[in-house]
């Protein structure tokens, strides 16, 4: 005996799947920054690559992004910083201005809040799967380019509590590669890369600046040949130049941070510069708070700028 359903559990029923239609749909809708609201950073696309033009003025720029191809045959990316975008350079605070063109940066990236008024180019969403041909692989061109967070490789260890290890060296004539990896503090596996330094890398320690000339003098560095670290642990500056001989992807050392003295100075000066720019744009006196009273309630203090 077949028995029938009252109209009322049939009507139940169907907005019940409406609604986990409409659920299932929306979580397959791309996400998109909302005016007046900061984008949570963990829905952000992640990737890095070298900074090659800057727009200060309007806090836009070119990347050239790391992809699974030949880096050097990438063509410029260009990007736009969201109006609550950051950028950090040596574990602090800085404005566009601040970075060396050449440097590798780390990205945070959304897709454009409204693509009808976007100051970059409006590219099919699903443009980091594609490849670019050419050697170039895929992952270059993301419709991700309005950055949240900008930040060199310092901030970006330093922000996730991470930390690189050498692990050896070879060296010549003042230049060579060295090999390590990117790994937690607390401990974890990585993958080993290697980078090229020459006669122009800065080893920070405490509040000297020493170059590979001086390394080599101590005898902390050979003149030539190879050398154990047995995985020190500093922080890496790095950029990108040509590599010879076939090299499709190597990075660049372009600063050494040996201690923490010397990576807590390097902030404090990113800090005072950033700081004195502030000032000078007539955007107040933001170095220092000061507490005052409020008028309706002089039991609780309030800070300001001043």
């Amino acid at each position: 005996m077949i028995q029938h359903q009252p109209p009322q559990m049939i009507t139940l029923l169907y907005l019940a799947a409406l609604l986990l239609a409409c659920t299932a749909l929306a979580d397959d809708k791309p996400f998109r920054p909302v005016a007046g609201k900061f984008p949570p950073l963990d829905k952000a696309h992640a990737y890095r690559g070298e900074l090659i033009f800057v727009d200060h003025a309007n806090r836009r720029g070119s990347i050239r992004v790391k992809g699974t191809g030949v880096f050097r045959r990438n063509d410029p990316h260009p990007f736009a910083m969201l109006p609550c975008g950051i950028v950090r350079y040596h574990g602090a605070t800085a404005d566009l201005r601040d970075i060396p063109l050449g440097t590798v940066m780390h990205v945070r990236a959304f897709l454009p809040p409204d693509p009808t008024i976007s100051a970059v180019p409006v590219l099919p969403i699903n443009n980091k799967e594609k490849d670019a041909n050419h050697n170039r692989g895929a992952g270059i061109f993301p419709a991700e380019n309005h950055v949240l967070l900008l930040e060199d490789e310092p901030s970006h260890c330093l922000r996730e509590g991470k930390i690189w290890k050498l692990m050896e060296m070879e060296i010549r004539n003042n230049a060579g590669k060295i090999v390590a990896r990117r790994e937690p503090k607390t401990g974890g596996k990585a993958d080993e890369e290697i980078l090229s330094f020459d006669a122009a890398t800065r080893n920070w320690r405490g509040r000297e600046c020493l170059g590979v000339k001086d390394l080599i003098a101590e005898k902390i560095w050979p003149s030539n040949g190879k050398k154990s670290f047995e995985e020190q642990a500093v922080q890496l500056g790095i950029t990108w130049k040509p590599t010879p001989g076939g090299i499709f992807t190597r990075f660049h050392i372009s600063d050494i941070w040996l201690d923490d003295l010397a990576m807590q100075r390097a902030a404090q000066n990113q800090t005072e510069t950033h700081k004195t720019f502030i000032k000078s744009r007539w955007m107040g006196r933001c170095g220092r708070l000061r507490q005052v009273w409020s008028r309706k309630d002089n039991r609780h203090p309030v800070w300001r700028h001043g």
